[in-house]
């Protein structure tokens, strides 16, 4: 969920507004795909978070065996976020600090 977190942030920072990652309901498939190439094409792409559909949980936790959430962007907002890596929260103190304590448990 960390990663999940962070991944949010980036999506949202230097923009407007803070709706810029979305969590619609749909089968796994419609999450990592349908809706990501929907937002590619609009003038503002959001990100996607997805797996709510609750027989993809069933399908992955007997293979993954965590908890797990996807993250899906259109690629012009994937450059916008890498772009905003250099000198963002992922390089400073508080970033390292949540890792550590992650680290610990």
């Amino acid at each position: 969920m960390d990663q999940i977190s962070a991944l949010s942030v980036l999506a949202n920072y230097g923009r407007r507004g803070n709706e810029n990652v979305i969590f619609p309901f749909g089968a796994g498939c419609r999450n990592i795909g349908i809706y990501p190439y929907h937002e590619a094409r609009s003038e503002n792409p959001r990100a996607v978070l997805g797996l709510n559909d609750i027989s993809a949980r069933v399908a992955l936790k007997r293979m993954l065996k965590e908890d797990v959430m996807t993250f899906a962007v259109p690629f012009s907002l994937y450059e916008e976020m890498e772009k905003n890596v250099e000198g963002s929260f992922l390089e400073r103190g508080t970033w390292d600090q949540l890792m550590a304590l992650k680290n610990k448990s």
